[in-house]
């Protein structure tokens, strides 16, 4: 493990520091006042601003704004990160780009404040708990964390759009299919539920069951949901229900858009 800290450095110094870091292997922050270009699955352009910019070399490039947890711009892993000097500016220009998807960070630098170079040395593998597996388990034991009187009836029943996570009757004796997410409930987790809710009440009314078909009840259970999700719920006649004590910052968010987020 290595630190070195540059305090205002010229571009040329960011330039090869962060060239040479990412080439052996380190990781490299800077504190600096830049603009940020997308370019890829849409396009977009983030004013000038002070930000914290991270480039490790598995081609990861993230760029923070002094509030909120997330990066505002950010490169996944498995592209590229170069760096060079912008002549006709005399500034630093980051650039992380990948080809499958194409896509393209561009990182302007008009003054940088302080750059580190880390030479980090970490070989752990992580350990999460609170699993979705560990939500299904706590569910099973304590149904009543849904709603009071609710019983379960079956745990993974298949169906032929997939395994509805719980088969439940509520203490009236009304049908409750349950979705589980262990992350932020997203317009796709309310889309899948929606289909297997419509699922059992086709099959009610061809069974001419003595339950109204339309009684099938649909509860999305997660840590969360924005408001967007909770009006379509409401709208379809689904429910949510929360269980803010498996809320984590889980990163398995690949089926929402950015309309999950209002």
């Amino acid at each position: 493990m290595g630190v070195e800290r540059y305090d205002a450095p010229d571009a040329a110094t960011v330039a090869e520091v962060v060239r040479a870091a990412l080439h052996e292997g380190a990781v490299v922050t800077a504190e600096v006042d830049c603009e940020v270009e997308y370019d890829g699955r849409t396009s977009g352009y983030l004013g000038r601003g002070d930000r914290l910019v991270v480039a490790k070399p598995d081609g990861t490039l993230l760029v923070h704004q002094p509030t909120k947890h997330k990066p505002v711009n950010w490169m996944p892993s498995g592209g590229t990160v170069v760096t060079d000097v912008a002549e006709a500016a005399d500034q630093p220009v980051i650039v992380a780009r990948r080809s499958n998807p194409r896509e393209r960070v561009e990182v302007r630098v008009h003054e940088t404040y302080g750059l580190t170079r880390f030479d980090a040395d970490d070989a752990a593998e992580y350990e999460e708990s609170g699993t979705e597996a560990e939500m299904h388990e706590y569910i099973e034991a304590n149904p009543d964390c849904l709603e009071d009187g609710m019983r379960i009836v079956e745990h993974e029943r298949e169906t032929k759009y997939g395994f509805v996570d719980f088969y439940a009757v509520d203490a009236s004796g009304t049908p409750v299919v349950v979705e589980v997410k262990r992350v932020q409930a997203t317009l796709t987790h309310f889309d899948q539920l929606q289909r297997y809710v419509s699922l059992y009440r086709e099959d009610g009314a061809k069974r001419g069951a003595d339950t109204d078909a339309g009684d099938v009840r649909g509860m999305l259970v997660a840590p969360s949901a924005s408001t967007r999700v909770k009006r379509a719920c409401r709208d379809a006649g689904l429910e949510f229900v929360a269980l803010p004590d498996f809320e984590t910052d889980a990163t398995d968010v690949t089926d929402a858009t950015l309309a999950d987020f209002d």
